[in-house]
């Protein structure tokens, strides 16, 4: 029952890590979308 347990825990410690590593990948598109749209409305490619 112990080990079954501990198992549980360091697959809820993976599937953290793997929600943690998306949402940064998602903020730093998401950053890097809005620099790219103020780049382009700064130089005037976009209306």
């Amino acid at each position: 029952m112990t080990r079954q347990h501990g198992a549980s825990r360091v697959w809820g410690k993976r599937v953290a890590w793997l929600i943690a590593i998306w949402a940064a990948s998602v903020a730093a598109l998401g950053i890097v979308a809005s620099v790219l749209h103020i780049a382009m409305h700064a130089a005037g490619l976009s209306h």
